[in-house]
């Protein structure tokens, strides 16, 4: 049950468009399904949303967080033959960038332009345009018509990229599965928890604009001052045939969910630390579940997540992770195992029911 529960919330949530900015669709959905269950919920100026639970039982509050955006594009100029530049909103590889459907303000339908393959040279065969040499053709002949469109500079473009079963109807292949599967393991966590009483507070707490620099988690998480914080995100996956497992990424579908005990932008520059605490919390809570964590750190390799930003804020939070693993990243198939969210559904529920013997003293 809990797993085609899973299923129906992202095959529902992939399919809202949530572009860094413009999240407001995502944002009420996410609202909906969580005030029924929560004592308090509240969205602030920006979109996040803070929803309270009370277990009723003396404990510690803990902030359980995922983000609501998705990676896609914006429109930067409109050009009087009617097509369109874009800019990029959060990391999108150029190899994106043509023959791919797009949808503009979440409704009106677009295509990634490509030159004929009949008329390319056999450089152009084998060369990735840079953005700048990319366009968006929308239907329109004029800029005029564009505009009768309602299209306007700024505005949002979401990548096309159909809620999709494999063969195992366990993995699932979809655009903005970072990190709608998130929303969708925090909202089944509340639904786990209905009727339940619990030591402590649950603050589930849904960030925007994530993919432009955690900006949401910093708007948020000082307000919150949790106890101590679990950001609920996505992970690379090393199982393909073009990363070294052993040597690049340990991490594999299937294998439960991960937690990276360091990450950043370089080997230098960490922007997070698990905290030896919550890394324990976890592992206990993962253990009484019977699910094994993948623990990975990612020194050197362009990845952090909203736990980077939580960490700092209210004179700072202790901080854990826990990533559900996706091939594909940053692409309009992002292929995911529904095994691994279950999986970290019941981690955090055991959490949660454990959450009275918690000590965060650092020594």
């Amino acid at each position: 049950m809990l797993k085609e529960r899973l299923r129906g919330l992202l095959r529902e949530l992939t399919g809202i468009p949530g572009v860094s900015g413009e999240e407001q669709k995502v944002i009420a959905a996410m609202a909906d399904k969580l005030r029924p269950m929560a004592d308090e919920l509240s969205v602030d100026r920006w979109g996040n949303i803070v929803a309270v639970r009370k277990g009723g039982l003396p404990g510690p509050k803990v902030m359980v967080a995922a983000h609501a955006d998705e990676i896609g594009l914006c429109v930067k100029n409109i050009l009087p033959n009617g097509f369109l530049l874009m800019s990029r909103i959060g990391v999108v590889s150029d190899l994106l960038l043509q023959g791919r459907r797009v949808r503009i303000n979440g409704s009106i339908p677009g295509i990634l332009g490509i030159k004929a393959g009949h008329l390319m040279s056999a450089e152009e065969r084998t060369k990735v345009k840079p953005m700048n040499e990319c366009y968006i053709d929308v239907g329109a002949f004029s800029r005029d018509e564009v505009l009768a469109m309602g299209i306007r500079v700024g505005d949002r473009i979401a990548f096309e990229g159909d809620f999709m079963e494999m063969t195992n109807p366990d993995l699932i292949c979809s655009k903005a599965v970072d990190d709608r599967i998130g929303c969708s393991i925090l909202t089944a966590l509340f639904e786990e928890l209905q009727g339940m009483s619990f030591p402590g507070t649950l603050c589930g707490v849904i960030t925007v604009q994530e993919e432009i620099g955690l900006r949401g988690a910093a708007m948020v998480s000082g307000r919150v001052a949790p106890d101590y914080a679990i950001a609920l995100d996505t992970i690379p996956s090393g199982d393909t045939p073009d990363v070294s497992f052993d040597r690049q990424l340990p991490v594999r579908l299937g294998g439960g969910p991960a937690v990276a005990l360091l990450d950043g932008y370089d080997s230098a520059f960490i922007a997070n630390v698990v905290h030896p605490k919550v890394r324990r919390i976890l592992e206990e809570a993962a253990e009484r579940a019977a699910v094994p964590l993948q623990m990975v750190t990612l020194g050197g390799e362009v990845y952090t997540t909203d736990a980077a930003n939580i960490s700092l804020e209210a004179n700072g939070i202790p901080v854990g992770l826990l990533l559900t693993p996706r091939r594909y990243s940053h692409s309009p198939v992002e292929l995911v195992n529904l095994n691994d969210a279950v999986s970290a559904v019941l981690v955090l529920k055991e959490m949660i029911r454990e959450n009275g013997s918690v000590s965060l003293d650092f020594i």
